[in-house]
């Protein structure tokens, strides 16, 4: 797990990648136990998936050189 990605989001972001990401949760269980709706749990999990790609090719290309 990315461990400062994940600190430097809110509360509820953290929350939606939790449940959604870590636990398996599906985007519905997720939306309801977070109680907001499905497509903001889609953007949340979509820009972490953007940040951990980012994060992995800056570390790839540290390691290249």
């Amino acid at each position: 797990m990315n461990q400062q990605i994940f600190e430097q989001m809110g509360r509820f972001r953290q929350k939606v990648i939790r449940l959604a990401i870590f636990e398996k949760k599906s985007v519905y269980e997720t939306a309801i136990a977070c109680g907001c709706s499905a497509e903001k749990v889609k953007r949340v999990m979509k820009k972490w998936k953007a940040l951990t790609k980012e994060k992995e090719r800056v570390s790839v290309a540290n390691e290249s050189k």
